[in-house]
């Protein structure tokens, strides 16, 4: 699904992969030219379109693991391979439903990209890859399921660290005050104490977009389609052998946070 296709040249018009840590419960983006992470509080973003990919990392291997993007995982076919030295190594082929129990025993994760307009730099807007996955891709489906439908694209959003959560009974429930005095008291003791999965969650407001807002993100995503139309993954039914697309960049690894769901919208 795309803002100006909402069903869901070649050169990559994404110019920056953001991600979130559930342990900092900040948000960040690898700089290439100090070649070092930048951190963010938080971001507004204007959604032009959301695909799916494969991305990880594998502890035993040291390799970081990426795949093509899809607009629909019951059709479309995803390439997961893993990367390390420069050097590809492939991991699985298909449906994500075929080859998702391969691809997790690899380290691989379901990874929701929102490919927005954001400024990150304070120089402008720019086409950035927003990452979500584990216990933030629950929170962005939590969020989409609160919007109309299609509203991801009808508001500016803007996302910032919420509150240190754990995972209850499949709800997130924020940590009390008590239970982190508990805990720290417990390290000072032990610090080899056993650490319980705890996480920042997602955060999320919205404002409608304006017209002229709208207008623009129209722009890029008409640029953003035809990058996809010239890289268009293969079909249960009209498989290729195009090979994976350099700029689908391997991310970092993963934070320690809830599991993804196996049954996902996207």
């Amino acid at each position: 699904m795309s803002r100006t296709k909402r069903r869901g040249g070649n050169a990559s018009p994404i110019k920056r992969y953001l991600q979130f840590s559930g342990s900092t419960g900040q948000f960040s983006y690898y700089d290439k030219e100090s070649k070092e992470r930048v951190e963010l509080d938080e971001l507004e973003i204007v959604v032009l379109d959301v695909r799916s990919s494969i991305t990880g990392f594998n502890s035993d291997t040291s390799a970081q693991i990426t795949s093509n993007l899809v607009a629909a995982t019951g059709s479309e076919v995803l390439k997961v391979a893993s990367w390390k030295d420069g050097k590809s190594t492939d991991i699985a082929e298909g449906l994500y439903k075929e080859i998702k129990d391969k691809v997790k025993a690899a380290g691989g994760k379901f990874t929701a990209n929102v490919i927005c307009l954001c400024d990150v730099t304070g120089e402008g807007k720019e086409v950035c890859n927003l990452q979500f996955q584990g216990s933030s891709l629950n929170g962005w489906i939590n969020f989409l399921d609160s919007l109309d439908r299609d509203g991801e694209y009808d508001n500016v959003i803007t996302i910032k660290r919420g509150a240190l959560s754990k995972l209850l009974k499949g709800k997130f429930v924020p940590v009390t005050d008590k239970e982190e005095k508990d805990l720290d008291a417990k390290l000072k003791k032990n610090p080899r104490a056993p650490r319980p999965i705890w996480f920042y969650v997602l955060e999320f407001d919205t404002v409608e977009i304006t017209d002229e807002q709208s207008d623009e993100a129209g722009e890029y995503d008409d640029e953003l389609q035809a990058y996809f139309d010239g890289n268009k993954p293969a079909t249960k039914n009209d498989e290729s052998d195009e090979d994976e697309d350099e700029d689908d960049a391997p991310t970092a690894p993963d934070d320690d946070e809830a599991d993804e769901k196996d049954d996902l919208p996207f």
